[in-house]
């Protein structure tokens, strides 16, 4: 098991396909978060495409937390078919001043079946959408996940590949 100890924070969640009339589809969520405006003094909001991630809960492994995170915020059940990578990410605690260091771990992940869990965050998300690839990757919000999707394209196709050569 990786050394959970080198980061101050871990989360882990979900890259989720499915096939719809016969072509891949991408889960993305579009939330709503709370943006400090330090400068005008109050709280705004952005919106950001991505995938269903979040902190791991004392004492929970990643597989088990990326499933629940894409149920959580992706509204669906998903079956793990492969890791895809991790993103480390420099943040800087408000309070203390002080630098947190933190890593995602992504999974490919099957669709299964939608989710009846009524679950609600400080994150809002306002949108589940299921889309191509190549419009997941014109909206996916941050660069580093669209790199990850493009890793998982390329291990499902190689999977899919090898599963049809059986």
């Amino acid at each position: 098991m990786e050394d959970q100890n080198n980061y101050d924070e871990r989360s882990a969640g979900g890259i989720v396909y499915r096939l719809i009339d016969n072509q891949i589809r991408w889960l993305l969520i579009k939330t709503l978060t709370k943006k400090s405006l330090s400068r005008l003094g109050g709280v705004g909001h952005k919106t950001a495409y991505k995938f269903p991630k979040g902190h791991l809960l004392s004492n929970e492994s990643l597989k088990p937390a990326a499933l629940r995170e894409v149920e959580e915020e992706g509204g669906v059940n998903g079956k793990i078919v492969a890791k895809i990578g991790s993103n480390d990410y420099v943040l800087w605690d408000k309070n203390s001043g002080s630098k947190i260091i933190k890593k995602v771990t992504f999974f490919l992940m099957e669709y299964q079946k939608d989710s009846d869990l009524n679950y609600s965050d400080r994150e809002v998300v306002l949108k589940r959408e299921w889309l191509p690839l190549e419009e997941a990757l014109k909206k996916l919000s941050y660069s580093s996940e669209k790199i990850l999707l493009k890793k998982a394209t390329s291990k499902l196709n190689s999977l899919l590949k090898t599963n049809k050569s059986r």
